[in-house]
């Protein structure tokens, strides 16, 4: 009966990532298969109801209304029966079970990747996997139950994303700074609005520190002029270092500055709030609990004051 409902709940999660993400391929990639792989799920779900639930249109995969049908019948008693199934996290006092976590990029260089490391050492049972992913990707894996933490971020100000099944825990705001070169005019002074003109160092478009950048400029009616687009904020420092333009960089995701390079205070002292999340039905999970806070404590003491260093 049990193995038979996980192969049920896998072909829901299939069928789930596909109506939401629109192709096979984007919907392995969501839960960390392979396409053939969520081809057989799809297949299995289709004979286990003995329902038509997706047709071939051109190069694509589209739902049928039965599939419809199915995910929002079946979906939410699936997710609360999986969770009942889950076996006992705890054996004595020391937390035991399977424990997956997914963090942001700065947040794993900061303190996450060292508190894995410290969980398993302390726990002997207890398994603590990893995996890389930003905000709205971990909030996803998290709702569809492919982690059971996320360590995420948003920009103070700007509107969280609302998840009724989750719970946040704040951690610590995030402050940002400008960095520059320490010959640039802006270690002496310089009006906001001449800022916009600059050549700036970002993330990629659509990634929340890009479209916060933007917002900071919007809000005066500017837009910025960004000119080098990269993932991590250490190579905005490498950027910065090379002469390329000026970045804004969170105090968590900064490297010691280089000689030549230094940080100053933007005038609006814009932050991130770190937070970890977890699924509302197991925020007291014995296991989940422990990873949760212990990441959450490292976090905290990793954001600081150091306008420059």
């Amino acid at each position: 009966m049990h193995n038979y409902f996980m192969d049920e709940w896998r072909g829901l999660l299939a069928l789930e990532a596909l109506r939401d993400h629109g192709t096979v391929t984007l919907a392995a990639e969501v839960l960390r298969l392979s396409p053939s792989a969520v081809s057989q799920q799809l297949k299995r779900l289709e004979h286990g109801t003995g329902r038509t639930l997706t047709v071939q249109t051109g190069r694509t995969l589209t739902l049928t209304p039965a599939a419809y049908a199915l995910l929002e019948a079946a979906l939410p008693h699936a997710r609360a029966l999986s969770e009942q199934l889950r076996p006992p996290s705890t054996s004595g006092t020391s937390p035991t079970g399977h424990v997956r976590v997914a963090a942001f990029t700065t947040a794993l260089r900061a303190g996450v990747l060292a508190g894995v490391a410290d969980l398993r050492r302390a726990h002997p049972g207890l398994m603590c996997t990893l995996v890389e992913a930003d905000p709205d990707r971990a909030h996803e894996y998290l709702v569809r139950g492919t982690v059971d933490v996320a360590v995420v971020h948003h920009w103070h100000g700007q509107p969280r994303p609302v998840h009724p099944e989750l719970t946040h825990t704040p951690v610590a705001a995030d402050v940002a700074d400008i960095v520059c070169r320490d010959d640039d005019p802006l270690m002496t002074s310089a009006p906001f609005e001449e800022l916009a003109s600059r050549d700036w160092i970002s993330t990629g478009p659509g990634t929340i520190c890009h479209d916060w950048l933007c917002h900071l400029f919007a809000h005066a009616g500017h837009r910025p002029t960004i000119a080098t687009h990269l993932t991590d904020f250490a190579q905005h420092v490498d950027a910065v270092t090379a002469g390329l333009g000026i970045a804004l960089v969170p105090r968590l995701g900064r490297p010691d500055l280089p000689d030549g390079v230094a940080a100053i205070p933007h005038p609006s002292a814009p932050k991130r709030m770190l937070a970890t999340a977890t699924r509302t039905n197991q925020a007291t999970d014995p296991a989940i609990a422990t990873v949760r806070d212990h990441l959450g404590e490292i976090l905290a003491s990793g954001t600081h004051d150091r306008p420059d260093n």
